[in-house]
């Protein structure tokens, strides 16, 4: 597979392209549902609450009190059935730099809309450039909500899995047949360079085209996210 390289010009013209399709006004989503806009973001700002406890092993958030991430526009994240046409997932590489022990992830994935369900997030192993194995990982059901900033998702881990220093992983966000609302994955725009990520359809071919039940990578702006623990 290739990857798909996109410049820091075609993201500017990517991010003003024309949105469909409004939930209950509002969100609006892109021609093929893949990427979703919040037209009324939130004016309240939530702070996101910093784990001193712990050292960021990988990661984007901004330091910034108002912008710990770009709350309003993100990848879609849902099981399909009933309540969205196709299912879609979607995972967020990183290489740490010393080995480590992972004890939380942290990802600015919300539920769009109402509901009470929650997702699956987790740390995976990597398999020739897409997420391979499932290494930990959990249900989350504390949400914030997409496109309010800047709550963020967190599954704990106190004992921690270590990771190798040089060796890549992926951050993913999928779901079960229990998660059935829609989700959305804000990116941080904070770094415009293109960051490796992957997406998993699985559904028809007007939504996933020959790659139905695969992890397919591209580079992109990075999703929001943050790997923390201890340095061994």
């Amino acid at each position: 597979m290739k990857y798909i390289l996109l410049s820091v010009i075609s993201l500017a013209v990517l991010a003003n392209v024309a949105y469909a399709a409004p939930v209950d006004d509002q969100f609006v989503f892109s021609p093929d549902l893949r990427q979703v806009q919040a037209k009324h973001p939130s004016t309240h700002i939530t702070a996101m609450k910093e784990d001193k406890t712990l050292t960021k092993i990988a990661g984007n958030f901004s330091l910034y009190t108002n912008a710990t991430y770009f709350s309003i526009w993100g990848n879609t994240i849902a099981q399909g059935g009933a309540n969205f046409p196709f299912q879609t997932w979607v995972a967020v590489a990183f290489i740490p730099t010393s080995n480590a022990t992972v004890k939380k992830l942290e990802v600015s994935a919300g539920r769009q809309g109402g509901g009470t369900a929650g997702y699956e997030l987790g740390l995976y192993s990597d398999d020739n450039g897409v997420p391979g194995t499932l290494i930990k990982g959990g249900h989350v059901s504390n949400l914030p909500n997409y496109g309010d900033c800047c709550a963020v998702a967190t599954l704990n881990d106190p004992a921690g899995v270590p990771v190798t220093a040089g060796t890549q992983y992926w951050v993913v966000v999928s779901t079960t047949a229990q998660d059935t609302d829609i989700y959305a994955w804000a990116f941080n725009s904070t770094d415009m360079t293109p960051q490796l990520s992957a997406s998993w359809c699985l559904g028809s071919t007007t939504y996933c085209g020959q790659h139905s039940g695969q992890w397919v990578p591209y580079e992109y702006v990075q999703l929001g996210f943050q790997v923390l623990g201890q340095l061994n």
